[in-house]
C-alpha cells in the first residue's frame, strides 16, 4: 500500500478485515465520555470561524449510503451557536443510529464552537453541505482508478482545492462495506497505489473514499466505486457546496447565479430510522443526485468532472444518467452532456465557442451519443455513452454538462461511470 508522510499508521487483518490506527490529529478523541457510555471512543472537533449561511450536513462514512443530520446557519453567526444546534439535533435524533444512545439526553455536546463527545473515531464523518465557513476544508475532487489487471494493483488519482490540508485520509471498503481498511497521507497528497497483493480487496465491489483534515476537520469525501475495469459513482455521499462529489462548476458568463448547482434529495432511499440499510447497487438507488437549475436570466454553464491519469492509448466508455426536471422550451433553454480527452478545459471549450483538444468545436463537439434536450425525457432518466481512445499525450477525459439559454428551469445528472475497454475482466 502507499504510506503516509510523517505518521505511523499501524495495520492489522481481523478475519479479512484490514483495520488502521492512525497516530496524530487524525484521530484526536475526547477526553470525557459521553454520559452513561464510558469506554466508547468519542471525536471531538472544533470550529472556529463564522458561518457563511447555508446547510450543515454531518455524515458518517461507515455505509456506502451515508447517514447524516443538516441544520440551517446564519451568515455571520458565531461557531458557538451553529455547533451548539447542531449538537442538539444530534441529541434529538440519534441520525447515526447509535446504539444505546437515548435521544434528548445531552450525549453530545458542545462548548465555544467545539463538538464533543460524537462516537467513533473523527475518521468516521465527514462535514458537507452549502455551508462553506466554519472552517471546514473544501473537498478533493477527481477521484479517479486506474486497475492494472496484470500488476494487480489500483492507481488512484484526485486533485485537492486551494489552501490543501494537513492531512489526507483515504479509506476502502469493500464486499458492500463487509470489510475495510484505510491510510493516513501527507497534506498535499494526490495520489495512491493500491497494492492487491498486500490489501486483499475485492476488486469487483471496492469503495474508495478520500477526504482532507485541517484543523482537526473533516472535508467532505471524493469518491468512486470499482467493479475491476468500471469505475463509477454509485454511493450516498451529501454534496458540497451543491455539487456531488468529483464534480466542479463551471460558468461562461460573469454571473454564475444564473446557472446554479444542487443537491437533489430522493426522501424514499435516504437512510433513516427504519430504513438504516441502502446497498445503492444502480444508479436509481442513490439517494442524492445533480440537480443543474437555471434562474430566469439563465446563462451558459454547467458542471464537469475530470479522470485523471488514465493510459494513454487505451479505449474509455463513458456513460451517464441524465434527466428533464422540468420542461425545456426549445431554443430558449438546451441541455447536453460531452466528454472530450483533456483535463484543462477552459469554460470557452466546455460552451462550445473554442476547439477542443482535439480540433472539434461547436455546440455537438464531443457530445454523448442522444444525450441533448432533443432527446431526454422530462422525470425520466436516460443512459447516454460514447467510446473516447486516448491519445498517447493524453491520460485524462473531462466531462461535462453544459446547460444553456433564459427562463426558469433544471436537469437531473445522477450518475457517471468509465470503462476501460482496453483491460479484461478477471
Amino acid at each position: 500500500m502507499g504510506t503516509g508522510k510523517g505518521k505511523k499508521e499501524v495495520f492489522a487483518v481481523i478475519a479479512g478485515v484490514v483495520l488502521l490506527w492512525t497516530t496524530g490529529s487524525l484521530a484526536r478523541h475526547c477526553s470525557d465520555a459521553p454520559p452513561g457510555m464510558p469506554g466508547q471512543a468519542r471525536c471531538c472537533t472544533t470550529f472556529t470561524e463564522k458561518a457563511s449561511g447555508g446547510t450543515l450536513i454531518m455524515s458518517d462514512t461507515l455505509n456506502r449510503n451515508t447517514p447524516y443530520v443538516a441544520i440551517e446557519t446564519v451568515a455571520g453567526e458565531s461557531a458557538e451557536t451553529a455547533i451548539a444546534r447542531l449538537a442538539e439535533a444530534i441529541d434529538n435524533t440519534n441520525p447515526f443510529d447509535w446504539f444505546g444512545f437515548p435521544t434528548g439526553k445531552k450525549r453530545v455536546t458542545s462548548s465555544g464552537g467545539e463538538l464533543r463527545g460524537v462516537l467513533g473515531g473523527c475518521g468516521d464523518y465527514l462535514f458537507a453541505g452549502t455551508e462553506t465557513g466554519l472552517g471546514i476544508p473544501r473537498p478533493p475532487h477527481s477521484l479517479t482508478a486506474n486497475y492494472d489487471l496484470q500488476l494487480k494493483k489500483i492507481a488512484l488519482k484526485w486533485n485537492n482545492p486551494p489552501g490543501g490540508y494537513d492531512e489526507i485520509i483515504i479509506k476502502f471498503r469493500w464486499s458492500n462495506y463487509d470489510h475495510m481498511g484505510g491510510d493516513g497521507l501527507a497534506g498535499d497528497a494526490e495520489s495512491y497505489i493500491i497494492d492487491l497483493d498486500k490489501m486483499p480487496a475485492n476488486t469487483s465491489d471496492l469503495d474508495i473514499l478520500v477526504n482532507g483534515v485541517r484543523n482537526d476537520i473533516y472535508s467532505s469525501a471524493a469518491a468512486i466505486h470499482i467493479n475491476n475495469n468500471i469505475q463509477e459513482e454509485l454511493y450516498g455521499i451529501p454534496f458540497s457546496s451543491g455539487l456531488a462529489p468529483n464534480w466542479q462548476r463551471w460558468s461562461l458568463d460573469a454571473n454564475e447565479a444564473g446557472i446554479k448547482p444542487q443537491m437533489g434529495i430522493r426522501d424514499e432511499l435516504t437512510t433513516v430510522k427504519g430504513r438504516r440499510y441502502n446497498s445503492i447497487t444502480m444508479a436509481d438507488k442513490k439517494p442524492f443526485y445533480q440537480i443543474i437549475e437555471s434562474s430566469v436570466q439563465g446563462g451558459t454553464g454547467g458542471v464537469y468532472r475530470k479522470f485523471i491519469g488514465l493510459t494513454p492509448g487505451h479505449t474509455y466508455r463513458v456513460k451517464a444518467r441524465m434527466a428533464a426536471l422540468s420542461e425545456l422550451k426549445g431554443k430558449k433553454q438546451s441541455v447536453s452532456v460531452h466528454a472530450s480527452a483533456g483535463c484543462a478545459l477552459s469554460p470557452r471549450q466546455m460552451a462550445g465557442l473554442d476547439a477542443l483538444p482535439g480540433g472539434k468545436k461547436g455546440s455537438d463537439a464531443c457530445k454523448l451519443k442522444n444525450a441533448d434536450s432533443k432527446t431526454i425525457t422530462k422525470g425520466k432518466y436516460g443512459e447516454y455513452s460514447d467510446d473516447i481512445t486516448l491519445p498517447q499525450d493524453s491520460n485524462s477525459i473531462t466531462v461535462w454538462l453544459r446547460y444553456t439559454g433564459k427562463g426558469a428551469g433544471s436537469v437531473g445528472l445522477d450518475w457517471i461511470s468509465l470503462e476501460d475497454l482496453s483491460v479484461k475482466k478477471p
